[in-house]
């Protein structure tokens, strides 16, 4: 029987789906009955494999491979799991068809040597499907030689096997596993002996549900299919291309900054500071950093965005939400489920840092009724609520935030000195159950991942809701995907302009001969023109003679009529019969 800390299904941050892998996410969700995060962390994990052990992400002074293992966590019938990774791979096989016949590998070797063995023969490139995975946790808490094989891949180190023949060895392997698994199945094989060795914190732990019931008669056609999903397929291949001529995966400097300001300290209380649910989060940095790589890569980028970091985190605090829903007994490590809710309540709150963290985002976060969340809350001392008034009017704000024993003194001293009989923001208010959550002023970093992703994220609204064919015929060879390509890549040859007609160049008339001059001054017309020169001049010297009584009124030359001066009157069109 399954126990649960939270009181609801522990929820998804819209912000996942971004990028290439949350479009191809997104247009798959409506047509099956999978998770959408199922099918995220399936595409996760493949993709790694594909991109193979090439590009590396660099962070500060580390790095570390791209490789990413994930399990899905299900009932059975009723997760979907098989459903979600067969989604996903219909995507890798249609996009890489050789690739696929070469790495993939159903099920896991189940020891150390057959391990190595193995990687040994596919050139220490290998893609893993175990629909049994609680035979691998169990086999690598019994088995030492095992165990320490398969968490060294996860780094990409060396691992050999030494028999009486030879010495197996494998350089720098790179695997990358998805695997199945009932929630009672995950809570019985987690022992001691496991947690200790560190194999379970390798895996993105991820609970999946049937997302919806499709009737066989509203399945989309297999023709239908091919055309929907062609171009993305198209694009994932592209993609893989990129990552593969990829070395180094960068972080970018605003990146780096929301790391180091807010997205450190949240990974870190997903801890709680409890020992048991460390062995599950002990590594969540390092799959922060692999996870966001890999969504930017998939974006044909080398540099991580603030975007892809988030995504990220977004998973990761998926997967601690998924333990401790699942496994309550390991989360809690003892203490009491409420106890343990409002000291994870507690962490969040302090790891939003002083800018704090708003209602919507903080009910939202733990799944719970504004009315359980605030009696949680009124139990924390050091977590105070304070109306906040948006900018642009409107109902106030609840925002809450950690304040240290040091603050609440000092704070209070300060308001004592002064003797100030203002109201003073409301700490634990009584009325809490009163409130409705509202939008804070300072958003938080998650109700900014759900408005970026909030138009592309998949609606349970999309008609008709059908469930993918289970063979599409958008499969093609490496050849054909070759010659679409070279197609595609051809650009026209630009066309040349008409050669301009040549320009007949006028000549220049001879000037007139002084003998033309005379001859046409001597006649009666050259003598006439002459005569009126004559005059001219003896009018003008007359004129300038004459002594000056006043300004002669200038004579206005008669103005053409205004009509005739415009556009209209100059050029009529004719006009058009009615």
């Amino acid at each position: 029987m399954q126990s649960n800390t939270i009181a609801a299904r522990p929820q998804v941050s819209p912000v996942v789906y971004s990028g290439l892998l949350g479009r191809i996410v997104q247009t798959i969700t409506p047509h099956s009955e999978a998770d959408p995060v199922g099918i995220l962390g399936a595409l996760l994990s493949a993709f790694s494999s594909a991109a193979t052990n090439l590009p590396q992400v660099v962070y500060g002074t580390q790095s570390q491979t791209l490789s990413t293992w994930i399990v899905l966590i299900g009932n059975t019938g009723m997760g979907r799991k098989g459903t979600a990774t067969r989604a996903a791979l219909q995507v890798v096989k249609g996009a890489l068809p050789d690739w696929a016949k070469a790495a993939i590998l159903e099920g896991c070797p189940q020891s150390g040597p057959a391990y190595v063995s193995t990687l040994a023969d596919m050139n220490g490139t290998a893609f893993m499907i175990e629909e049994e995975f609680a035979d691998l946790l169990k086999v690598s808490a019994r088995y030492k030689s095992f165990g320490k094989a398969i968490r060294r891949s996860w780094e990409g180190a060396s691992i050999s096997n030494r028999t009486k023949e030879a010495v197996i060895h494998v350089d720098a392997p790179h695997v990358s596993i998805i695997g199945n698994v009932t929630p009672a199945e995950f809570s019985a094989s987690i022992g001691k002996a496991d947690r200790a060795g560190g194999t379970l914190n390798r895996f993105l732990c991820l609970y999946v549900e049937r997302s919806k019931k499709i009737k066989l008669s509203e399945q989309i056609s297999v023709n239908a299919w091919s055309e929907l999903m062609r171009p993305l397929v198209r694009e994932f291949r592209n993609a893989v291309a990129y990552a593969r001529d990829v070395e180094e995966v960068t972080v970018t400097a605003s990146a780096m900054a929301l790391w180091d300001d807010k997205l450190s300290e949240m990974i870190d209380a997903l801890t709680l500071g409890r020992e048991a649910m460390e062995q599950f989060a002990a590594r969540a940095a390092d799959h922060v950093w692999r996870v966001s790589a890999l969504y930017a890569l998939a974006d044909r980028r080398d540099e991580i965005t603030t975007r892809d970091l988030e995504a990220a985190v977004g998973l990761i605090s998926y997967m601690c939400d998924s333990v401790t829903y699942l496994s309550p007994e390991v989360a809690n490590a003892g203490a009491s489920a409420e106890d343990t809710i409002a000291t994870r309540v507690e962490q969040f709150v302090k790891a939003a840092g002083p800018e704090g963290v708003n209602s919507t985002a903080l009910f939202r976060k733990f799944g719970r009724k504004a009315a359980e969340m605030n009696a949680i809350i009124s139990e924390l001392p050091y977590v105070t609520m304070t109306k906040v008034q948006p900018q642009g009017g409107g109902r106030p704000a609840l925002v809450y935030r950690y304040d240290t024993p040091e603050e609440i003194t000092d704070r209070s001293n300060e308001l004592n000195e002064l003797d100030q009989e203002e109201e003073l923001p409301e700490i634990l208010m009584e009325e809490n159950h009163k409130l409705e959550p509202t939008v804070a002023q300072s958003p938080t970093v998650e109700t900014v991942e759900k408005a970026n992703v909030e138009e592309t994220t998949p609606k349970e609204e999309s008609a008709p809701v059908q469930e993918a064919p289970a063979v599409s015929t958008f499969y093609l060879s490496e050849d054909e995907w070759d010659e679409i390509d070279a197609a595609q890549s051809v650009t026209p040859e630009p066309e040349t302009a008409p050669e301009p007609e040549p320009v007949e160049q006028a000549t220049e008339e001879p000037a007139v001969s002084p003998e033309a001059v005379k001859a046409f001054l001597s006649s009666e017309a050259g003598a006439e023109m002459l005569q009126e020169i004559l005059m001219s001049m003896m009018a003008k010297q007359a004129a300038a003679s004459l002594p000056q009584a006043g300004t002669a009124t200038k004579a206005k030359t008669p103005r053409r009529s205004r009509a005739k001066s415009t556009p209209d009157a100059l050029f009529q069109a004719p006009e058009v019969a009615a």
